[in-house]
């Protein structure tokens, strides 16, 4: 199953690198799939994905840079959702979940507001506040384990396993 991978750690970014890569590699089942990674270190994110198409969107950025989005799944907005972001004067790609990060700005309660089955994670670098997310009814599951060394979690458990044993 496509879908994110990661850690949040205080270790050294080569372990933590060593790391993401063992997971991204254990959920990229065909040669074709596509994977990427996206880290922070100051704040100790590091987020991997693999994906059946092209996933060259990934990660997604408000225009500040500050807030970034990796989001897998699919999202049912209410129209009139996109309409409210583009008055508040958001720039996003037509189709597509990139008005996802501006609804991140402008909704304290995402994600509880969104409809769909999803997982992600998104990092917002002024507030210091990384949240890690799946829909309301657990279609797109998020497997994880905390340890003494990072946080660790995987659209599928045998990403966590990998590093994990």
């Amino acid at each position: 199953m496509p879908g994110i991978v990661g850690l949040v750690t205080k270790m050294p970014r080569e372990r933590a690198e060593a790391e993401l890569g063992q997971m991204v590699d254990s959920i990229r089942h065909e040669s074709s799939d596509r994977t990427g990674t996206w880290i922070d270190e100051p704040a100790g994110v590091y987020v991997g994905w693999a994906s059946r198409s092209p996933s060259g969107t990934l990660p997604i950025c408000n225009e500040k840079g500050d807030v970034v989005l990796v989001f897998f799944g699919e999202e049912f907005p209410d129209p009139d959702t996109i309409c409210h972001l583009k008055r508040r004067g958001h720039r996003f790609r037509d189709g597509g979940h990139s008005y996802l990060v501006h609804q991140f700005e402008e909704d304290r309660s995402f994600p509880a507001a969104l409809n769909g089955r999803f997982h992600g994670i998104v990092t917002d670098r002024t507030r210091g506040v990384t949240t890690l997310f799946n829909d309301r009814y657990g279609m797109h599951r998020v497997y994880y384990h905390q340890s003494k060394e990072a946080f660790y979690f995987g659209a599928e458990a045998k990403a966590v396993l990998a590093v994990r044993p």
